[in-house]
């Protein structure tokens, strides 16, 4: 589900997606919201385009590991950028069904100025993607939790995940007794706490 909202003439719709989704793929719901240059034709003269910016926002559901790929870097290579948000606000736009063409203000791939990506699961399903979906199979379970609590470190210190991610890192460490640095996820718990009560 995707909601165009535009302040320019008080356009509001809302479309519906049917995606191919994986089977057992953990429910991850993504929101986008941010600036984008709306270009029209206006009346029959090709020659005479209208741009406005316009406020939109999304909220799509992730339904396969690809799609995850396609917006998260798989390595999670440090001193790489974790979130590819500009090209996945790019396929946000290109997906819209409309006459207008909707461009972001920038062209690089993996920064969106102007725009706030999220990421929300509960705790379960964070655990769910990254010990079944994300981190090899060729380790033992100890080395396994631990590159995943390190994964969900890498995200949350992006910005794009949720309070739900920390809590699956707090819940790996306790789980097999790792060896991990857990201060950054308690500083994030309480930080999201202390953001709700204000």
């Amino acid at each position: 589900m995707s909601t165009e909202t535009s302040p320019a003439d008080g356009e509001h719709r809302d479309e519906t997606e049917s995606e191919q989704s994986s089977p057992g793929f953990p429910t991850l719901t993504v929101t986008a919201e941010g600036v984008a240059e709306r270009r029209q034709q206006v009346g029959s003269s090709l020659s005479c385009i209208e741009t406005t910016p316009v406020q939109l926002s999304f909220t799509t559901t992730l339904g396969s590991a690809s799609e995850w790929e396609g917006l998260v870097n798989p390595t999670f290579r440090t001193h790489y950028p974790t979130i590819e948000r500009g090209a996945f606000v790019d396929r946000l736009l290109a997906d819209l069904d409309s006459a207008a063409v909707f461009e972001r203000q920038s062209s690089c791939p993996t920064d969106a100025p102007k725009w706030d990506l999220g990421i929300e699961a509960p705790a379960p399903e964070w655990k769910r993607l990254m010990m079944g979906f994300l981190v090899r199979k060729d380790r033992d379970d100890e080395d396994r939790a631990y590159q995943a609590a390190s994964n969900l470190q890498q995200l949350l210190a992006s910005g794009f995940a949720n309070a739900g991610a920390a809590l699956a890192a707090l819940d790996l460490v306790d789980e097999y007794d790792l060896d991990h640095p857990t201060e950054s996820f308690r500083e994030y718990i309480e930080n999201d706490i202390g953001g709700e009560e204000d």
